[in-house]
């Protein structure tokens, strides 16, 4: 009977699972590398949460709220009380900065958009020309998002644009 050594079978095992693990460990270290590595940029969904808080406020379940138009008029206290009606803080943390949101609502009688009946318009306006441009281009800018729907009040259709807008540059964009 002839012993032979085994030695040398357990050094290529080794140096090969020391292989296997390094791959494995190098995947490991990509993926999270990948899925934590660039921010998130959520601006645009709060944009979208922001309109849909906005339309809840203006028109619950599908029709013109009472306390926005009343007697074949638009009330005025609510544009001067908005944000406390819809429950909305657009205030910073930072008293020395600029608010973050803007929310514009318009109110057209008819299906052709021109001149509204009646505006709401809160927070920072400087930022609205700054929808027109492309986002992807310029990921520095804020994010826009335009919703329409249409209300029935008393047998007049009225179509109810909302423009809302989220900054947050400095927290988002890197």
């Amino acid at each position: 009977m002839i012993l032979q050594d085994k030695r040398g079978e357990e050094k290529m095992i080794s140096i090969y699972w020391f292989i296997i693990l390094l791959l494995v460990t190098t995947g490991i270290i990509v993926m999270v590398n990948l899925f934590y590595g660039s921010p998130y940029d959520v601006r645009e969904i709060e944009a979208n949460i922001l309109a849909e808080d906005v339309a809840n406020c203006i028109s619950p379940a599908g029709n013109l709220s009472s306390e926005v138009y009343m007697n074949g008029v638009f009330r005025e206290d609510f544009r001067d009380f908005f944000l406390e009606k819809c429950n909305l803080t657009f205030d910073s943390s930072n008293p020395f900065e600029d608010t973050q949101y803007y929310v514009e609502v318009n109110f057209y009688k008819s299906i052709v958009l021109k001149d509204p009946d009646f505006t709401i318009s809160e927070g920072n306006p400087n930022w609205k020309p700054d929808c027109e441009l492309n986002p992807k281009k310029h990921k520095n800018l804020v994010r826009c998002v335009e919703k329409q729907f249409y209300v029935n009040v008393k047998g007049d259709i009225y179509t109810v644009k909302i423009l809302s807008m989220v900054g947050k540059t400095e927290q988002n964009v890197k």
